[in-house]
């Protein structure tokens, strides 16, 4: 077994909870997370063979037999932190400074579609909705469960890993260190997770499109959009489809109003012809789904899409805090073929690259 160490720091606070939803830091998203780059790492050399993929992905992680039989395998893969503690951030409006004695404001954001509060949302609640929540009476957003872990809370991991995939795992642990977000809504940033190699570990490589493409981990839009399941960074013909805030933040929450700006943004850009209970998909449904007050009849309100194009922030030298977003595409399951999937892409890409505010990750 090969030894690594890590420093882990949070640059947003993460939704993160234990069996009694106390956030908390734990080993478990963790691996999750290990794994989840670790697919996408592994798939070009698999051919992007899923049945391939799950056979090495048994035998490494490890699997708990179910009610079909089958074999239970431990995980060859270890994991130790140098803490478990709670979170400590038990009171959302502490997170925004206080203004003239009163509680801290979630800054607002203005969405064309709310008719209400004059437009304006507050923008860690549009990114943070479920964990963060409104109640009747109360203007400021809140915490729905007990606690979340800070932004700046700091642990250790080591990691023990076989030999005969190290190369593998390095390369995930790599993409886990530029793309990886744990807990709750993490696609939109929320659980930004900073690694940096301890003494004695090989440092980890900056992000940059030439390392990223160096791993084999893109891959053309075209072809991610034809398996449904994510493998693979996109590409197009502009590059790796990854964009960079050209501002650096002095802190999270202003990094985070950016993102939620950007993300009305790139939304609300696809219009809808239909409302409520609408009889056919539209290309805004398969950005993500549901849709507040866009219902898909054949989908009610029990089908769920994730957004593929997800969020991170990133520190650099000096401390400040620069918004990444990217994108994992793969083909949604939907009730009928109505929309064009590639275009609907393309049409958010446009977006983005159009954006003065963002550059292609170069």
């Amino acid at each position: 077994m090969i030894k690594k160490t890590y420093h882990l720091r949070l640059a947003t606070p993460a939704f993160l909870g234990d069996a009694d939803q106390h956030g908390a830091w734990r080993t478990p998203p963790l691996k999750a997370l290990i794994r989840e780059w670790w697919r996408i790492a592994v798939a070009p050399g698999l051919r992007y063979d899923p049945h391939a993929l799950k056979q090495h992905e048994t035998a490494l992680f490890g699997t708990a037999a179910d009610e079909a039989g089958g074999d239970n395998r431990r995980s060859r893969i270890r994991l130790a932190l140098a803490h478990w503690n709670e979170g400590t951030l038990t009171d959302w409006s502490k997170v925004n400074p206080a203004i003239n004695g009163k509680p801290g404001q979630d800054p607002k954001v203005r969405h064309n579609e709310v008719d209400f509060a004059g437009g304006m949302v507050g923008s860690q609640l549009y990114l943070g909705y479920g964990p963060l929540i409104l109640e009747k009476g109360n203007p400021n957003t809140r915490l729905k469960k007990n606690a979340a872990l800070q932004a700046d809370e700091t642990n250790q991991l080591r990691l023990a890993l076989p030999e005969t995939d190290l190369a593998a795992l390095a390369r995930a642990i790599t993409l886990a260190h530029w793309f990886g977000t744990v807990g709750g809504r993490s696609r939109n940033g929320w659980g930004s997770l900073l690694w940096t190699a301890a003494e004695g570990t090989a440092p980890l490589d900056t992000l940059s499109r030439s390392a990223l493409e160096q791993t084999g981990c893109t891959r053309g839009l075209g072809d991610c959009l034809a398996l449904d399941w994510p493998h693979a960074i996109g590409s197009d013909a502009q590059g790796v489809l990854v964009w960079r805030s050209r501002e650096a933040f002095t802190t999270w929450r202003e990094a985070m109003k950016f993102l939620a700006q950007i993300k009305i943004g790139f939304r609300t850009d696809l219009g809808f012809d239909t409302g409520r209970n609408s009889p056919r998909i539209e290309a805004r449904h398969v950005l993500a789904y549901p849709v507040t007050n866009h219902s898909v009849r054949d989908w009610g309100n029990n089908a769920r899409l994730a957004n593929t194009l997800r969020f991170k922030l990133h520190r650099d030298t000096d401390g400040r805090l620069r918004a990444l977003i990217y994108h994992t595409p793969c083909k949604p399951t939907l009730p009928h073929p109505s929309v064009d999937l590639l275009d609907t892409w393309r049409r958010a890409h446009r977006f983005l690259d159009a954006r003065p505010e963002l550059a292609r990750l170069a």
